[in-house]
């Protein structure tokens, strides 16, 4: 970029790259430092619990908490998204925003086949989504129904279906059809307890029963429940009933975390048949909470399927990733199974996952001792599954194991401990361990005997995750992990003496994010300052104050044009085109439209200094989608909104210069970008 040397009414030389004239992705999009391969996240922003998990038209829908304007927890929308396979996900719009009863809290979602609530009005069968709504730490259930396949949502005009009676925490309903007793049924997180409401239409519900006093762990507010039937493996014709209960804190690594309860369900009451004393963690690590099931998942099917979120409320809110913040776990079928202290439900990773490995290594009958080098020196990689059989009896070490990501000075050690019976995640030198104190707190353990003298793990590694299934689901400990980029290592260890490793395989496994969804031939967009992302609204940036970005095309004359819209923001604020500009915008152009002020702005940095060359007054609305133009001829400027001229002017400060676009003082997200001559 040079400020203006030539005369008036003459054109310079373009400096297009070849990609300027045609389409082109960001080759960037879920590429960015500890993003997942093939972990659901969002394209941007901060994401929490799953909800409204259902089955329905051959989709998997999965909403989740979401704060669409930030990096943390704020006010909660639903986000969502759908599979056909679990793997691959689609991104679709916000389903569920605020409104005067207050944000959006988690909850489930159903398919009323039988028209219960009687808001279906065409050949779909309507889902409904039930949830919890709080508004100044009032929490209320509310619903919503959509009769496009989850697509658009309509708020029922009763809402709230259950007020709030006086209780400081009551929510994230989760509703199930009792096919017995012909009703629907609610489980509500009640302080410390599970509250159980009835219905015969999610409209109008009965209070039923509770449960919880004296169950269990109580070492933070419970949250999230689920409650599902399952057959007992090995026991035809018997089936026992599941609660599933989030903790807030207290759980047994430390921080929150799930237990769960096993015995009967009436319709009305659930009765615990384990010891109440005892409590059962449904994950030994410290980053699986608020998991729920499927709702509606076919017969000709027949599995229960959840996932998690991979986080932890001690520390969720710093975890140091961007654009994006949290990711789910894997899909898991879930399993009830008889062992000799009673019945235990037990994890798999879902059969679905298999689609993604590449080509697989296996390895039989191997001795790993400290002295015989390295079985794996030759692998390298950032996501991949591990399935291994080690044969504890024949061999005198005391530990043995993986570390995986492994870099200079840092690994993530997935052991076996022989002496004291248990399987462990070590995430103490995994990376970067001290951004937040909580982060860093030793091995998490979970306690696994043998089984006919051996221990088989089950391993899925990402590139900031562990998870890690023993003895066939017995004991699931799910870790993320902060490696640098470059820890691509993996090693199989023994300490202490050698250990026999019957089998082991390892598949590596593929990125299953496609191209970006934003829309522009221009290319090499880099970030100057703030968040940006690809979204399926676009190119989104966020800051308060500027935010710019810059692609690597310049130009002297050109047209410059794109979809803008401004998301929200302190007060609201802007979104604009730049253009003629140097590589920090201290110097260049912006058009803009301005929320905050009602008006179309053309202006321009000079050496970091703003100044106003031409505006148009006129309502700019949040939310809405504009068309921006800019039309650049030597040292006259056109700027057009919504295709009518708003601002014609004349400035010779800037001959050439980069495009880019900029986001002052809130979210703003810029689609159809392009610039042609």
């Amino acid at each position: 970029m040079k400020k203006r040397m030539i005369q008036m009414g003459i054109i310079g030389a373009m400096m297009f790259p070849e990609a300027f004239s045609a389409a082109a992705a960001d080759p960037d999009y879920y590429n960015e430092d500890h993003r997942p391969k093939y972990h659901f996240t969002p394209e941007a922003n901060w994401m929490n619990d799953p909800n409204g998990m259902v089955y329905y038209a051959g989709e998997y829908h999965l909403f989740y908490q979401y704060h669409p304007y930030g990096l943390r927890w704020g006010p909660m929308h639903w986000g969502h998204a759908v599979s056909k396979d679990l793997v691959k996900w689609e991104h679709l719009p916000v389903a569920l925003y605020p409104d005067e009863k207050g944000t959006i809290f988690s909850g489930s979602a159903v398919a009323d086949r039988h028209n219960t609530t009687g808001f279906q009005t065409g050949t779909e069968k309507p889902l409904v989504a039930i949830y919890t709504q709080d508004r100044s730490g009032e929490q209320v259930q509310s619903i919503a129904y959509s009769n496009d396949k989850g697509r658009t949502w309509t708020k029922y005009s009763g809402n709230p279906v259950i007020p709030n009676p006086g209780k400081r925490d009551f929510r994230d309903p989760k509703v199930i059809w009792h096919e017995q007793t012909k009703k629907w049924v609610m489980l509500l997180a009640g302080g410390d307890r599970i509250l159980i409401y009835t219905s015969p239409d999610l409209k109008r519900w009965t209070y039923a029963s509770e449960f919880g006093e004296g169950e269990g762990s109580h070492g933070g507010v419970w949250e999230c429940p689920d409650l599902f039937e399952l057959p007992v493996e090995g026991r035809p014709n018997e089936t026992k009933w599941v609660m599933q209960v989030s903790v807030g804190d207290g759980a047994v690594s430390g921080g929150s975390g799930m237990q769960y309860f096993v015995g009967s369900f009436d319709g009305t009451t659930f009765k615990n048949e384990n010891p109440p004393n005892r409590v059962l963690w449904t994950d030994y690590g410290k980053d699986f909470y608020a998991a729920v099931s499927w709702s509606d998942i076919p017969k000709s099917d027949g599995r229960r399927l959840w996932l998690g979120w991979m986080s932890n409320w001690q520390y969720a809110n710093d975890v140091p990733t961007s654009p994006w913040r949290s990711a789910m776990s894997i899909p898991r079928e879930v399993k009830l199974k008889a062992f000799s202290e009673g019945l235990r439900m037990i994890q798999a990773p879902v059969a679905e996952l298999q689609s993604i490995r590449g080509a697989s290594q296996t390895w039989k009958n191997k001795i790993i001792s400290p002295r015989n080098g390295n079985l794996l020196k030759g692998l390298s990689g950032d996501a991949y599954e591990i399935n291994a059989e080690f044969q504890v009896n024949t061999g005198a070490a005391a530990e043995f194991g993986f570390k995986v990501r492994t870099g200079e000075n840092e690994y993530t050690k997935i052991g076996y401990s022989k002496n004291s019976a248990s399987l462990f995640v070590d995430r103490s030198q995994s990376g970067n361990v001290s951004f937040n104190p909580n982060f860093n707190t030793g091995k998490h353990a979970a306690p696994l005997e043998p089984v006919a003298g051996k221990v088989k793990m089950r391993i899925y590694v990402d590139r900031s995750s562990v998870e890690v299934f023993g003895n066939d689901g017995r004991q699931v400990i799910t870790d993320i992990i902060l490696p640098d980029q470059s820890s691509k290592g993996l090693e199989v260890y023994a300490s202490n003496g050698f250990v026999k490793l019957n089998s082991m395989t390892v598949h590596p496994l593929k990125k299953v994010w496609g191209a970006s969804p934003f829309q522009s031939n221009l290319t090499g967009w880099t970030t100057v300052n703030g968040v940006w992302a690809d979204t399926i609204d676009g190119k989104q940036g966020r800051s308060e104050g500027d935010s710019f970005i810059l692609s690597s095309a310049k130009a002297t004359d050109f047209t410059y044009e794109a979809d803008v819209a401004i998301k929200d923001g302190n007060g609201r604020g802007a979104g604009a085109l730049v253009f003629r500009a140097d590589q920090d915008v201290k110097n260049g152009y912006l058009a803009n439209v301005d929320a905050k002020h009602d008006v179309v702005k053309f202006f321009k940095f000079e050496d970091g200094s703003a100044s106003v060359i031409a505006e148009h007054r006129t309502p700019i609305e949040t939310g809405r989608k504009y068309h921006l133009k800019t039309v650049a001829r030597g040292a006259n400027f056109y700027i057009y909104l919504d295709d009518q001229l708003v601002i014609s002017a004349r400035d010779s400060t800037f001959a050439d210069g980069a495009f880019g676009l900029n986001a002052w003082d809130a979210t703003a997200v810029f689609q159809h970008v392009y610039a042609k001559r």
